[in-house]
């Protein structure tokens, strides 16, 4: 009932208790009805009155980066003035707002909100207090931006398929400890997450918490050019390997000339290199040397990632978004990192951070004593034709 109903009904009745200990008077049901509209019309210019008045939208002052410091916009946002320029544009027309409201949130402001989450790792209302947005539009933005993104993968992140990439590849791995054909150090890496609403149990991963456990391949400068998140915290590496689009390529007719490394986790193919459980004799030594000082090229990058995006260390807390959207915004940050890579890009911080994560992250997915997994002959056999030719 309303405050304007009540008040008229009060009113009525009080009439009529009047009405009654007079003994009654003659046009006693107009009268009543008069009294009632005169006391009622006062009511209903407040009712109205009080309707009208909405409290005023308040806009906060808006940064323009433009005029930040080069430094100050790396640290904020891990990328350069240029970059974030370049990006915008872009990203332009999956960002930009389909409304004609004079205080549209612009397409470069949503896609800063987005990057000061994904590098600070702090609280959305944080990183829109620095933009002059509310919380409830940088998480929209973060959405918005991630989706932009990942339509955009293939851009950023993708297989060297030619032969004059793959042979730059493989003479800057064989740079660092001679081990040949290289193409890549393959690890996976877990993404902390609040409990899922279903399958809860799936993302428990090594640590007890939720995770999603994300596959990484990179090449020897860091450039990450091929990532597989979709898979719930409980998941193995080596079972990551198998069911991932990278294994039926190598595994396929026209799979790249050359190898990759893993670690202990995986079981030896002819393609995938892993360390010897026991080595007996010198050259196998050197083997396993040469094999660890190359293959901790991507423990080095994984752990460069999760300092320059500090939304994916779990020591910022765990991400409050459902699997599928931490899976795209690891996606979109791995984009980013390879931006960052390839311009040269380096916050002073993350590199006074980057091996401390990279000891956190060994732990974390530690596959524990050298094991052999399996007995792919043909992987053996090309692993010992290899130490025979260069270490031997």
């Amino acid at each position: 009932m309303s405050v304007l109903s009540a008040a008229t009904q009060l009113v009525a009745v009080q009439l009529h208790l009047i009405i009654e200990e007079q003994g009654g008077v003659e046009g006693e049901e107009e009268e009543v009805e008069e009294a009632m509209r005169d006391t009622a019309r006062p009511l209903l210019r407040q009712e109205v009155t009080r309707r009208r008045l909405r409290r005023p939208r308040v806009f906060k002052p808006r940064t323009n980066f433009l005029d930040m410091s080069d430094q100050e916009i790396l640290k904020r946002f891990r990328l350069d003035k240029a970059a974030i320029l370049e990006l915008g544009d872009i990203l332009k027309w999956d960002l930009e707002s389909r409304t004609r409201r004079c205080h549209a949130v612009p397409h470069h402001l949503k896609l800063l909100g987005a990057l000061s989450f994904y590098a600070n790792g702090s609280f959305q209302r944080l990183s829109g207090d620095q933009l002059g947005l509310s919380q409830s539009t940088i998480s929209r933005a973060v959405c918005q931006v991630t989706d932009a993104l990942v339509k955009k993968v293939t851009d950023y992140i993708s297989l060297p398929l030619t032969s004059q990439q793959q042979l730059k590849i493989q003479k800057e791995f064989s740079d660092i400890a001679g081990f040949p054909r290289v193409l890549g150090a393959i690890d996976c890496t877990h993404v902390a997450i609040r409990a899922p609403s279903q399958d809860a149990d799936l993302y428990i991963g090594q640590k007890k918490s939720h995770s999603v456990n994300m596959q990484v391949i990179c090449d020897a400068s860091g450039i990450i050019w091929n990532v597989c998140a979709k898979f719930p915290g409980s998941f193995q590496d080596s079972y990551i390997l198998s069911e991932s689009s990278i294994y039926k390529i190598f595994e396929g007719n026209d799979a790249p000339d050359g190898i990759l490394l893993g670690d202990a986790s995986y079981s030896i193919k002819p393609w995938l290199m892993t360390p010897i459980a026991n080595p007996r004799t010198q050259a196998e030594q050197k083997y396993n040397e040469a094999h660890s000082s190359t293959w901790k090229v991507i423990k080095r990058t994984l752990g460069l990632l999760k300092t320059r995006f500090c939304c994916l260390d779990q020591s910022k807390g765990v991400l409050q978004y459902n699997p599928e959207m931490v899976c795209k915004i690891f996606v979109a940050c791995c984009m980013l990192h390879n931006i960052a890579v390839r311009r040269q890009l380096i916050n002073n911080q993350d590199g006074i951070h980057a091996e401390k994560a990279e000891g956190l992250d060994s732990q974390e997915d530690a596959p524990g004593p050298v094991s052999e997994l399996n007995t792919d002959e043909d992987g053996y056999r090309v692993r010992n034709q290899l130490i025979n030719k260069w270490y031997s």
